[in-house]
């Protein structure tokens, strides 16, 4: 998991040097503010966008989720929310769907989140437990976008 500010280049630069990354940003600053929620193709099913504004919950109604063939990049585009992220390990599986590329847990107890603001991002890669719309205490909504990246874009 990889999170930062869009707008400070230092915290994450050296770490995001494949042009990928820059197709999936450049794409985000030019059209996800002008789009309606759905989804927009990018790169065909290699890389596409799923714009999303809605309520933020609470944990007690979220769950953990993982991709096995895509990378997410969460971008806040307005209000925001908390995402949670665990390390994989002894969590108990809910639902499982190949065919949109999820695997859903439970929550567990000891998680840390990372709180997305306006042009803040986070980068999950396939496998690591994410756990996005949770409430903040600063917003009840957010309006974000989430780039999906098949994993196979980076060539591993």
């Amino acid at each position: 998991m990889l999170h930062g500010q869009y707008d400070k280049s230092y915290t994450y630069s050296k770490l995001l040097t494949h042009p990928i990354w820059d197709t999936a940003f450049t794409w985000i600053n030019t059209h996800a503010n002008s789009l309606p929620d759905g989804e927009h193709e990018i790169q065909e099913r290699n890389m596409y966008a799923n714009i999303q504004s809605l309520p933020t919950i609470p944990v007690q109604d979220a769950f953990f989720e993982v991709h096995e063939e895509y990378i997410d990049i969460h971008y806040c585009l307005s209000g925001g929310e908390a995402i949670g992220y665990a390390p994989t390990g002894d969590i108990l599986e809910k639902e499982l769907n190949t065919e949109k590329d999820y695997q859903l847990f439970y929550p567990t107890e000891i998680f840390s989140t990372c709180i997305m603001q306006p042009g803040s991002f986070a980068i999950f890669f396939p496998k690591e437990l994410h756990m996005p719309k949770l409430q903040s205490g600063i917003d009840n909504d957010i309006k974000k976008v989430v780039i999906k990246i098949k994993k196979s874009m980076l060539g591993s």
